[in-house]
């Protein structure tokens, strides 16, 4: 078009209203011409304009435009590669879970038999340190059994209806020595009608969690620890109550982070920072709600909530 014209401007024999339909004519084709080509590419100006929330977005047609083309086969073949790095992946991950599961049990074996040694032995000097070593041990294989599974827990779970009261006074039954070692006393402040729905092996779980660090965090500071549940207008509320020494206000927001101990964990140097977050972690997915709330040297309240059982009234 500008070469056109600028020869028309040049030959002189050339009228101005021929010079300005010659240019006029030559945009016609122009503006045709892009846009056929808009219309041919317009699926490549939109994909890179997109903010994608999924990989799948990506690799999706672009049209049969030259561009189109080459861009369609090179997202495909990311995206083929990036699935077959996805199964690599998922493979290795699958195996490290089979191997951390064989592995618990395989130590939970000769664990047993070192407690039954132990009691065979309950009078001897060394039988109860050696005792709450064993203790320290199961509980660890226990988190490291619930932490490899927690990934596959929609083929682990099992709801049903539950009374709350038995299953709070066997929790704090698994820690009586425990409450003994540490001079406290436990409370279960429960009805023996409340009822909610969850599975009985993984909220079983949570609760002595919650138990075991109501305990530790009260170490010579606290005597009395309380599990209590009651009923709300929408929820049936369990608590944890204890006497401790309290989360420090700037570390009660990241206590459900994996891996985080705090200031407390860091004075005691016992915790791993992953109870919590296995405990939320759970809860959230048997739909159930966690709150955590503290106050430093006056004690933690956890709270879980239970949707309310629907009945039926004729």
């Amino acid at each position: 078009m500008i070469l056109t014209t600028f020869y028309c401007v040049l030959a002189s024999n050339f009228p101005f209203l021929d010079v300005l339909y010659t240019f006029l004519f030559n945009s016609f084709i122009l503006l045709v011409f892009l846009g056929w080509k808009y219309v041919k590419t317009k699926d490549v100006y939109v994909l890179l304009n997109s903010n994608f929330d999924a990989i799948e977005k990506s690799s999706l047609d672009q049209g049969d435009s030259f561009w189109g083309r080459h861009i369609s086969s090179l997202l495909k073949q990311q995206y083929q590669l990036y699935e077959r790095n996805m199964q690599q992946i998922n493979k290795n991950h699958h195996e490290h879970l089979t191997f951390i599961n064989q592995w618990v049990h395989q130590m939970k074996t000769p664990l047993s038999v070192i407690r039954l040694q132990l009691e065979a032995h309950a009078g001897e000097p060394y039988a109860h340190g050696m005792s709450e070593e064993v203790y320290k041990m199961e509980k660890g294989l226990n988190m490291a059994l619930y932490y490899a599974r927690i990934d596959a827990f929609e083929r682990d779970f099992v709801i049903e209806r539950t009374r709350l009261k038995p299953l709070i006074l066997d929790s704090i039954s698994q820690e009586k020595k425990l409450f003994i070692k540490n001079n406290m006393l436990p409370k279960a402040d429960v009805d023996d009608t409340i009822e909610v729905y969850t599975d009985v092996k993984w909220i079983k779980f949570v609760i002595e969690q919650l138990i075991t660090n109501g305990i530790k965090y009260s170490k010579g500071k606290g005597k009395y620890l309380t599990v209590s549940a009651y009923k709300t207008e929408d929820h049936v509320v369990l608590e944890v109550l204890d006497e401790g020494i309290g989360i420090h206000p700037k570390d009660i927001r990241r206590v459900f982070h994996p891996f985080f101990t705090g200031e407390n964990g860091r004075i005691l140097g016992e915790s791993t920072g992953m109870g919590l977050y296995l405990a939320k972690k759970i809860c959230e997915n048997l739909n159930h709600k966690i709150y955590i709330h503290s106050e430093v040297n006056r004690g933690t309240k956890v709270s879980i909530l239970f949707e309310h059982i629907q009945t039926d009234h004729k």
